[in-house]
């Protein structure tokens, strides 16, 4: 192939070479994105909790019927945004876990742990 626009054969940049240093760097690269995503992820777990917290301590809108109504709208979409965290920070924290692995190495945060929340 021609070395033209676009084409990475015999280029003289070191780091397009097997073996040169984008190698040795993607290791470091793989766990500072894991551990960025960890940081999601206890993103996720705390704005799950504050979904949760917010769940059990509203106040009731009213004793009609259409204030109870509302009332239970509410409660189930904060549920809702409570599961879509708690699912986002699951895959999040997995993600995290299989760049650690592809990087060999497992230290550092490494998986989260799940913290207890009011149902």
């Amino acid at each position: 192939m021609p070395k033209g626009r676009g084409s990475r054969i015999d280029s003289g940049a070191p780091e397009l070479r097997p073996g040169g240093s984008a190698t040795r760097k993607k290791p470091d690269r793989l766990r500072r994105a894991a551990d960025q995503l960890d940081q999601a992820a206890a993103a996720d777990d705390k704005a799950a909790g504050r979904f949760a917290e917010a769940r059990v301590d509203s106040t009731p809108f009213g004793i009609s019927a259409q204030a109870r109504e509302l009332a239970a709208r509410w409660s189930a979409a904060l549920a809702a945004r409570e599961a879509d965290a708690r699912v986002l920070g699951d895959a999040t924290s997995d993600l995290a876990g299989r760049l650690r692995m592809a990087a060999g190495t497992t230290s550092g945060s490494g998986f989260r742990r799940r913290i207890a929340v009011a149902p």
